[in-house]
């Protein structure tokens, strides 16, 4: 009825958003799975202009919702009444993202009250609020074993998609659009290559590499063509992430790789030791072999690491970072509020700009919304990091949360040198990660303990683990 309501009001005035909202109202109070998956697939792939235009309110240019607005407001609205009627409880976690969401509200009010755009500060909340709200929407989902059996097919065909997204990026080379989204930006710092490096997707293919790799160590994976599936995600997005020329998402995401592997127990180091040179091996020759150009950028531009002193991006955040941190200082406990500027330069390097934005994530954080709640948001991620699962936990949630884990920890370390927390592309894939993570027992007691198998590390993955207090 209030999908039909909907459609009737706005067709007069708007009928794209009238026809969304016979889709978008039904799919996010009937369908939770379905309804988080849309959220995050489209957050991801859809480039922000494209979403702009089809405002539900407002319209391009103009603050207004987007349809992933109108979709994570009404399924709020569903968990409310979930939590109203008693159907679904409540932690720690759901009341600390409770309170993060008040500070985001709260900075938002801030920066319009000293003279932000309204337009800027809101899209700068929305970044974030859509971590948060991701999160609550997720939370009931991954407590449920049959919701999360549904949502983790939605991730592998999100993977897969994202993988195939950017290759056709790369092969139409897509031009890259001022959102900084989507397409392949010209030329890549101290290299030789012209045609330049990709940028759609960015964020979210360290991610995508870790979650299929968690699945594919575990050896818990008995289904052919499912393993195949992960590997396709694996290497796609490999692919992917080679062709972005960013060193800082590539150390990431080793990383986070090498991580899982340790917390996977003595099975996973043997799968990794054997068949990681031989996918690394594989993915060098068929890049040699389509496209030796982009071997030797790569080559360009881990060697370019050593050049520091001429590295532009490398002084540009040196310079940015301290002029942030003056503003930070100004404004240490309450922060600037969304929409907050600066405006610098220097002599014959860079020009004079004023912008909102800052490369590092955890300074602009703090800029944003104040050293404590910065401080505090980055401690509930990273408790999250460190969380382990109950006792018995089934297999198939187990590796999704190694895998969340190291995901999680690979995005702190791309926001040293890139802001996590202002992408949105990736803010709702984080609060669902931290959701995973943090997902408590309630059908743990139903669930039955990892098999035993033969071998040391079948033993060591079986054993139960603690939780922390």
């Amino acid at each position: 009825m209030l999908a039909a309501l909907a459609f009737g009001a706005l067709l007069p005035s708007a009928p794209l958003a009238a026809v969304a909202a016979i889709v978008v109202i039904p799919l996010a109070l009937g369908a939770p799975v379905a309804a988080l998956s849309v959220l995050v697939a489209v957050s991801v792939l859809v480039p922000f202009e494209v979403q702009d235009q089809f405002s539900a309110v407002g319209g391009s240019g103009r603050p207004g919702l987007l349809l992933v607005d109108v979709l994570m407001i009404l399924g709020l609205c569903r968990v409310g009444w979930l939590i109203l009627s008693r159907r679904l409880k409540t932690g720690t976690p759901f009341l600390a993202a409770a309170a993060v969401a008040l500070v985001v509200t709260g900075a938002l009010a801030w920066g319009i009250t000293h003279g932000a755009a309204v337009s800027e500060a809101g899209h700068e909340a929305r970044r974030v609020m859509l971590g948060v709200g991701a999160f609550v929407l997720a939370w009931p989902v991954v407590r449920d074993k049959a919701a999360r059996r549904r949502l983790e097919g939605a991730l592998i065909a999100l993977g897969l998609a994202l993988g195939a997204w950017g290759l056709i990026q790369w092969g139409f080379a897509i031009d890259y659009t001022s959102s900084a989204d989507v397409g392949v930006r010209r030329g890549v710092d101290l290299t030789s290559s012209e045609r330049g490096s990709l940028q759609g997707g960015l964020y979210a293919y360290p991610v995508a590499v870790t979650l299929a790799w968690a699945a594919l160590v575990s050896v818990r994976v008995r289904s052919i063509p499912l393993r195949w599936l992960l590997a396709a995600i694996v290497c796609l997005n490999a692919i992917c992430l080679w062709l972005t020329y960013e060193r800082t998402f590539w150390v990431a995401t080793v990383v986070a790789c090498a991580v899982v592997v340790m917390m996977s127990g003595a099975h996973a180091r043997r799968i990794a030791v054997k068949w990681a040179p031989i996918g690394a091996v594989s993915l060098l020759v068929c890049l040699v072999a389509l496209a030796p150009g982009e071997i030797r950028t790569a080559v360009e531009r881990l060697v370019s690491v050593t050049r520091l002193e001429v590295d532009k991006s490398y002084e540009y955040r040196v310079i940015e970072s301290q002029v942030v941190l003056d503003e930070i200082k100004s404004r240490p406990l309450t922060g600037s509020g969304f929409g907050a500027t600066i405006t610098w330069g220097k002599d014959d390097t860079f020009d004079i700009l004023t912008t909102p934005f800052a490369h590092n994530g955890y300074l602009w954080l703090a800029w944003k919304i104040g050293i404590p709640a910065a401080a505090l948001l980055v401690l509930l991620i990273t408790a999250a990091i460190v969380r382990r699962g109950p006792p018995g936990e089934e297999w198939r949630r187990h590796s999704l949360r190694i895998g969340s884990r190291a995901a999680l920890l690979a995005l702190l370390l791309v926001n040293v040198t890139f802001p996590v927390f202002n992408v949105l592309g990736i803010t709702a894939v984080m609060g669902l990660l931290v959701a995973v993570c943090f997902g408590g027992g309630d059908d743990v007691a139903s669930a039955r303990p990892l098999p035993r198998s033969r071998g040391s590390g079948a033993s060591e993955q079986a054993r139960p683990h603690t939780r922390p207090r």
